[in-house]
């Protein structure tokens, strides 16, 4: 049995080994962390096959995870049960419970189903006739003689209208959109999202994660899965917990097959054995026990 300081040494490399693993697979890979996130519950008792054409299917019906998180239960099963999706209406209700925790944990979090672009050009603000808006001219030229600035009313500068003070030009503000500041837009695209899988073990995240730490040998195939979450817990890098459970959920999208097989043969070898103790007499145990004294 290795110690927790080997383990969560194995847990440092293999967090290095993902990363790398999904370094080029990135550059390509456009989807939202929030995207990956709901691939693991699209993912859970699925084929890799169908949870892609699953998930193919709700970008085509819906605009992005958030008109998901606020669509009828109905209709998010009636798009899974179109390709095939075992268990379509769980996997709806799942994926709805799942995005309204998401939402109301972080508010800094990218819904839609891509990542959000940073813009290369600024937008100019435009005057009403179109040319350039021009900055105000500063008045800290040093001359105490200027005059000064002129008193700027709470409604300068807007459109009149009938009933409304300071009524909000539409056409302005659909015309010239202001850009959000890079730093939220790489905020909202934060991986940091994946720490939710820590929260509940019954979640798809963790579930991917799960069945990567079984085949990884970080966790036993003995332990339920919320033994198994508090054993991850003491072995992943405690300040790269986020990073360590996007990576791994990364990691079982692009191996599915061979790692959901691998760990139900683990966790079905072991439930086998425990079936099997069950059935042996207290008496038996004892003489045999005896016997091997």
């Amino acid at each position: 049995m290795p110690t927790l300081r080997e383990l969560q040494s194995k847990a440092k490399k293999l967090l290095a080994a993902w990363r790398k693993e999904a370094a080029d697979l990135l550059k390509k890979d456009r989807r939202s962390p929030v995207s990956h996130l709901c691939m693991s519950i699209l993912m859970r008792n699925n084929s890799i096959t169908n949870a892609r054409q699953a998930e193919a299917a709700l970008r085509k019906r819906f605009v992005d995870w958030n008109e998901i998180r606020v669509s009828p239960i109905a209709e998010v099963q009636a798009v899974l049960e179109e390709c095939g999706t075992a268990g379509a209406e769980p996997k709806a209700y799942a994926l709805r419970r799942f995005l309204r925790d998401v939402f109301s944990k972080y508010t800094k979090t990218n819904l839609y189903f891509d990542l959000m672009d940073i813009p290369e050009v600024v937008p100019v603000p435009l005057n009403p006739d179109g040319t350039p808006a021009t900055p105000a001219a500063s008045s800290s030229s040093g001359d105490d003689d200027d005059e000064e600035e002129e008193a700027v009313s709470r409604e300068s500068g807007l459109p009149p209208h009938p009933s409304i003070p300071g009524f909000v030009d539409m056409n302005k503000i659909i015309e010239q959109p202001v850009p959000l500041d890079p730093k939220l837009i790489t905020e909202k695209n934060g991986i940091h999202v994946a720490g939710i899988a820590w929260d509940d073990a019954e979640r798809g995240p963790f579930g991917a994660l799960w069945r990567v730490a079984l085949v990884s040998g970080l966790v036993e195939p003995q332990l339920s899965a919320t033994g198994a979450l508090g054993k991850l817990r003491t072995v992943a890098p405690e300040k790269e917990r986020d990073q360590f459970a996007y990576f791994a959920i990364l990691h079982a999208q692009q191996n599915w097959p061979a790692i959901s097989s691998k760990s139900d043969q683990m966790r079905a070898k072991y439930k086998k054995k425990d079936e099997d103790e069950e059935e042996v007499p207290e008496e038996a145990k004892r003489q045999k026990a005896k016997a091997g004294k």
